[in-house]
C-alpha cells in the first residue's frame, strides 16, 4: 500500500466515523502513519482530499448500481435492484457508503453522480400516479430509509435479521414509488 492509499483509507474511515468538519489533518496523518506534509504532497488540503474521496466513492457506487440494475426487466425490479445494490455496497464498503450517505459529505444532490439522482431517475421511469411528490423528493425519502436502516443494522438495534430489514426497506421503497404489487427481482 502506498502512503497516498494509506492517507485516503485513513481519511475515509475518519470522515465516515466523525464527519469531515470534525476530522483534522493531524488525525488523518496519525491514522495513516504519515506526516502531515505527506498529505499535503498528495492533496491541497482536507477539502481537496474530501472531494477526491467523494468522487472515488460515487464512481464506485455508480458502477456497482449500474451492474446491479442492468438486467432489471421493470421499473419495480430496477428500484429494488438499486435498494439492494446500495445495501450490498454498504456490506462490502461500509466506510464508503457511510461517507456518501452522510449529511456531512458536502456533496451536491443536484449533481448527476449523487446517489439520490440514481433513484430519482428510476422513479421518473416508473408510471406516475396522482402527480404526488417529485421523483427527487421520493428518491431522497428512499435514500433516507436505506441510510437509517444501515445505521440500525450497524448498531444492532433492530429486532429482525438483516435480510428481513432489507426486504422490509425494499417493500417500503416500492410502496413509496407506487410500484407495490408489481413484478420485482425477488418474489
Amino acid at each position: 500500500m502506498t502512503k497516498r492509499d494509506a492517507i485516503c483509507d485513513a481519511a475515509l474511515d475518519l470522515f465516515a466515523e466523525q464527519g469531515i468538519e470534525n476530522t483534522t489533518i493531524r488525525e488523518i496523518a496519525a491514522r495513516a502513519d504519515a506526516s502531515e506534509g505527506a498529505l499535503y504532497r498528495h492533496f491541497d488540503g482536507k477539502a481537496d482530499l474530501a472531494s477526491w474521496l467523494h468522487d472515488r466513492c460515487a464512481t464506485e457506487l455508480r458502477e456497482r448500481l449500474a451492474t446491479a440494475t442492468e438486467d432489471a426487466p421493470s421499473p419495480a425490479a430496477h428500484l429494488e435492484a438499486l435498494v439492494r445494490g446500495l445495501f450490498a455496497f454498504y456490506a462490502s464498503r461500509p466506510a464508503s457508503c457511510t461517507y456518501l450517505l452522510s449529511a456531512n459529505e458536502g456533496g451536491n444532490d443536484a449533481d448527476p453522480s449523487a446517489p439520490v439522482q440514481y433513484f430519482a431517475e428510476a422513479l421518473r421511469a416508473a408510471p406516475s400516479g396522482d402527480g404526488g411528490p417529485s421523483a427527487t423528493l421520493r428518491a431522497g425519502w428512499i435514500l433516507a430509509m436505506v441510510q437509517r436502516t444501515v445505521r440500525f443494522l450497524k448498531a444492532g438495534t433492530l429486532d429482525v435479521v438483516d435480510r428481513t430489514a432489507i426486504d422490509q426497506t425494499v417493500a417500503a421503497a416500492l410502496r413509496l414509488a407506487g410500484l407495490e404489487g408489481t413484478t420485482s427481482v425477488t418474489p
